[in-house]
């Protein structure tokens, strides 16, 4: 009988430190989950502005160019997964195109902003995780990402980033 009820009690400990390991399998998992939809997010936004070349190049500026803390400001057609459609000009395309991909920010992660910035030559960059990216030859345009997913509470900065840097001019 003694037997037994070691026997068990060994099970119930085994199958508690199983469960943990799956607790914390999941919450890993999502954190990769987040990251993955960020990076999406931040190529979009690139890769948006690098197919409205246009935008990009009236007077030294980017249409597409966004504070942090903008957050979706537009109608309901302009939400997140909406379609375009024609626009009047590269400009108008830009700042429809940015909100929505605010929208997007703000459904797909928790706590999710993004800023784009158009840098000159030679320019660094610390982003909101505190990162330094150095400066190219070549002036870019960087998009950011970030969103808490909980797990870094006990750290300085409770954020995840994600950065891209892209060359949006050609030479």
């Amino acid at each position: 009988m003694i037997e037994v009820l070691v026997a068990v009690l060994l099970l119930s400990f085994g199958i508690v430190g199983l469960a943990g390991l799956q607790f914390a399998g999941t919450k890993f998992n999502h954190s990769a989950y987040l990251r993955s939809q960020g990076t999406s997010l931040a190529y979009d936004l690139a890769d948006r502005a690098r197919a409205n070349i246009d935008a990009c190049q009236s007077g030294g500026a980017c249409a597409y160019v966004t504070p942090l803390a903008a957050g979706f400001d537009g109608t309901a057609a302009q939400a997140c997964g909406q379609p375009i459609g024609l626009m009047a000009n590269a400009n108008a395309m830009a700042a429809v195109e940015v909100n929505q991909w605010k929208s997007c920010l703000e459904n797909a992660l928790p706590g999710g902003q993004g800023l784009a910035v158009l840098l000159p030559a030679n320019t660094a960059f610390v982003d909101q995780c505190a990162t330094n990216h150095p400066g190219t030859n070549r002036e870019l345009l960087v998009v950011e990402v970030n969103w808490n997913d909980g797990r870094l509470q006990g750290g300085p900065n409770p954020l995840d980033c994600v950065v891209v840097r892209t060359e949006v001019r050609p030479l």
